[in-house]
């Protein structure tokens, strides 16, 4: 959060006013950051409209004195001036990038923000920029997402855990034995995962396994697991073949939906993962129609 920023909390007169019903309110503390956010809120579109509203660190206070706040920052940028200043957003959350400040600088660093609750935190380990972006991307995306899906912003391995982090800053652990089914007793490819572009579901190439938020979930909770299959399975089956008989019956290749790689759009016509709202909307783009009229088409195949 750098001095040159902190020149007045009185609103500058040419600052663009905020959207009062925003969910959240992003502050990138540098113009790099800011120009990641900027693309990332245009990018989402509509979904973003009424849940993400961007400001300049400099007009933060713009916001509703009630509004939630994510600071995505370096954790370079953090002063003790700063850190002073940000602490009148009451349980603002911070997305930090440490980047290549030495490991001696980080308690330090981390200390003048005075943050006792995980749930305001993350610290993430990208360090180049389209790295940078993605974590942004996927974190701004799960908190626009409007169909009550979970997406994953960060996962990684911690000592015998796959630790997944959600939109919220909410921590999934799964002991890495129960993962062995899937993926292996492999430590070393274990950690060899992607996260999907929006977060839908991580994914081991040598293993060739999806798993998302709600699959991992079930993996430490039996109950769970048994509910959602016998609520879900059948359906996902049923719809995924509806959604794949459309598609044929209009010559659309897999490849051929925008928006969704084609690893993506085998799995929901497999039944083994949900259309989500975003899928869905991708899928009803690509065949030139309407959302409703997608749905429509989709709901009369099921019958």
């Amino acid at each position: 959060m750098p001095a040159s920023s902190q020149q007045s909390k009185k609103p500058s007169g040419r600052s663009r006013s905020v959207t009062a019903g925003a969910k959240i309110f992003v502050v990138p503390t540098n113009a790099e950051f800011a120009k990641i956010c900027r693309a990332t809120v245009t990018r989402l579109g509509k979904r973003s409209k009424d849940t993400v509203s961007m400001l300049e660190f400099k007009d933060w206070t713009r916001r509703p004195p009630s509004a939630q706040t994510l600071f995505v920052s370096r954790l370079a940028d953090i002063s003790e001036e700063s850190a002073k200043l940000t602490k009148a957003a009451s349980g603002a959350k911070y997305l930090l990038f440490p980047e290549d400040m030495p490991v001696e600088a980080l308690a330090a660093r981390l200390s003048l923000l005075d943050i006792r609750s995980e749930h305001r935190l993350h610290v993430a380990h990208e360090e180049r920029a389209e790295q940078i972006a993605e974590v942004i991307h996927r974190l701004l995306s799960g908190v626009a997402k409007a169909d009550g899906a979970k997406p994953i912003v960060d996962a990684w391995i911690e000592k015998e855990n796959l630790v997944v982090l959600s939109p919220t800053f909410e921590r999934l652990t799964v002991p890495l034995k129960q993962l062995e089914e899937f993926i292996g007793n492999n430590l070393s490819l274990a950690k060899q995962f992607e996260i999907d572009e929006d977060g839908s579901f991580l994914f081991w190439e040598h293993a060739d396994v999806h798993l998302g938020w709600e699959q991992l979930l079930q993996l430490i909770d039996p109950h769970r697991a048994l509910s959602a299959k016998q609520k879900t399975e059948a359906f996902n089956k049923r719809y995924g073949a509806a959604i794949k008989s459309l598609r044929e019956e209009r010559d659309l290749s897999q490849s051929a939906i925008e928006g969704l790689t084609d690893r993506h759009l085998r799995r929901i016509e497999q039944g083994q993962q949900p259309a989500t709202k975003s899928s869905l909307e991708a899928l009803a783009r690509a065949h030139e129609m309407e959302l409703n009229k997608y749905l429509d088409e989709v709901a009369r195949r099921l019958k």
